[in-house]
């Protein structure tokens, strides 16, 4: 096969992929980001948790930590003591008091333009209720807000001019020297009131703590809400695509069998893919848990910083899934598998976080638009998140295609002498873990060979001892058989007289008888 006929049936395969990619990525944008997220999710700006960063800007998480004036920092009774020991001490009767701000005697009432006549003098928090809400009230409950609004060191009666003046401004603003203020006169009432606040604000630690409770508490809602959606979005893509496979065998693969029939063996055939998908669905679920836990934590980080949207909430969470597979393929590739391979799956991922991101960007645009439409008003929201949930699959999937071409475009342009010397750098990796292997061989080898040598020279000592004994032994065996021969020849020379002397005797006995015959 020549490399044209290569490079057009990649070509080929890369526009089939592409077709079932737009189907795949379609689908699940559908069913995913733009179709179960808004129904399970409502995402709000700043995310689940408020942080110091988001309370200066004066975004709250939940409602019991929004700033209540009235509800939350009652300090109508302090108001009245305040005023009484005002008229005990002499600094205020109905006629004047004493601004405390400036020093100054001021009319105690004002007559408005129409006649009618009101109290000028008012009691004045010298730190701003909603900048103690701010800085840390948002955290603090209802007794303790009214006790801190009621502090009488925080309390100082001004001109109604001059309070609405001042209004919610920090007080080393509103009360400085450019302003018109004495720094002798106000600097000790705003550090004694300062001192006042501090003692009822939360520290640290119970910053720590608020802070720690909320994030377990919603954490664990998003991990458990996301870890449904995970699920339910597995199930539910396999329910539709199984669907779809089912209507073109249907309509493209005509049969006699009648249609309920078929109808009902296909719908089984689907249930069954559904019900196979159950072990994915729970992995997905146990994973999108820890996403969903892990994205809350990520959003309160980002939002001690920044405050985001609610849109960027979502995405956060969304683009928490593609992340996670990016830096599970990075960490723990596949076997076997090229870099290159690798490189190209985790671009392929970010790819689809990005487009995901930006789709969700796009949605209220298109929202805007099809609101112009008056016949589409009532319907704007589900026909946005549709359009968009299309658009953004298309666009992945062009992305994803784009990628992929780019690719085998490097794999094809000069980037094989690369990846030659890549396989033969793998090649040599696995022989040089081989000859490790074989050195580390020899070694325990060479070690046994040392104790064999070893054993060897003892059993050489042993046969030299032996030798030694077998020699002393054959030199006593040689010592003994001369022995026996020199006995043996006297024994032969023993019997030799023996017999001469027995001859001897027999000739005697012969001489006897024959002298005794005589």
């Amino acid at each position: 096969m020549n490399t044209a006929q290569t490079k057009s049936q990649l070509r080929e395969q890369r526009l089939q992929e592409l077709l079932n990619s737009c189907q795949q990525q379609v689908l699940q944008q559908v069913i995913g980001p733009f179709g179960l997220t808004p129904a399970m999710f409502e995402d709000k700006a700043g995310g689940n948790v408020t942080t110091q960063h988001n309370a200066d800007q004066g975004i709250f998480a939940k409602g019991t930590e929004e700033y209540g004036r009235d509800a939350d920092y009652d300090y109508t009774q302090a108001k009245k003591d305040k005023m009484r020991e005002a008229v005990q001490n002499g600094t205020m009767d109905s006629q004047v008091f004493v601004d405390e701000y400036t020093g100054k005697i001021e009319p105690t009432r004002r007559t408005t333009n129409s006649g009618k006549q009101f109290l000028n003098a008012e009691a004045d928090h010298t730190i701003p209720l909603a900048e103690i809400h701010r800085k840390g009230g948002w955290m603090l409950d209802k007794n303790t807000r009214k006790k801190i609004a009621s502090e009488k060191d925080n309390l100082h009666f001004t001109t109604m001019e001059n309070n609405r003046e001042k209004s919610d401004k920090p007080a080393e603003r509103a009360l400085s020297e450019e302003n018109g203020y004495d720094p002798e006169i106000v600097t000790p009432i705003i550090d004694k009131a300062r001192e006042s606040i501090d003692q009822h604000m939360p520290t640290t630690s119970d910053r720590i703590k608020y802070h720690g409770k909320e994030l377990a508490v919603t954490g664990v809602k998003e991990a458990g809400k996301n870890a449904l959606r995970q699920a339910l979005g597995t199930l539910l893509y396999e329910f539709i695509n199984g669907s779809f496979v089912e209507i073109k065998k249907l309509i493209n693969q005509p049969d006699d069998e009648s249609l309920i029939d078929r109808l009902i063996a296909a719908f089984k055939r689907v249930a069954n893919r559904v019900i196979a998908k159950l072990k994915d669905a729970l992995q997905s679920a146990l994973q999108g848990g820890v996403q969903g836990f892990v994205s809350n934590l990520l959003t309160f980080i980002i939002n001690s910083v920044i405050t985001t949207s609610a849109k960027v909430v979502t995405i956060i969470r969304e683009g928490m899934k593609g992340l996670w597979d990016a830096i599970k393929l990075l960490v723990n590739p596949p076997k076997d598998q090229p870099f290159s391979e690798v490189c190209r799956q985790v671009a392929k991922i970010f790819a689809g976080v990005v487009t995901m991101g930006l789709g969700m960007l796009l949605e209220e645009s298109i929202k805007g638009f099809i609101m112009t439409i008056p016949i589409l008003v009532p319907m704007a929201e589900v026909i946005s998140l549709a359009v968009t949930g299309i658009l953004t699959g298309i666009t992945t999937a062009l992305v994803i295609f784009g990628i992929d071409r780019f690719f085998d475009w490097l794999s094809t342009t000069g980037t094989e002498l690369l990846q030659a010397q890549e396989a033969n750098l793998a090649e040599m990796k696995k022989n040089i873990h081989l000859m490790a292997d074989w050195v580390e061989s020899q070694y325990q080898c060479s070690i046994q060979y040392q104790q064999i040598a070893t054993e060897y020279g003892a059993i050489e000592n042993n046969f030299r001892l032996s030798l030694d004994h077998t020699t002393a032994a054959v030199d006593i065996g040689k010592r003994i058989l001369d022995n026996r021969a020199k006995t043996i020849i006297n024994l032969e020379k023993g019997i030799d007289k023996f017999k001469s002397q027995q001859d001897e005797l027999e000739l005697l006995m012969q001489n006897f008888e024959e002298h005794k015959d005589k």
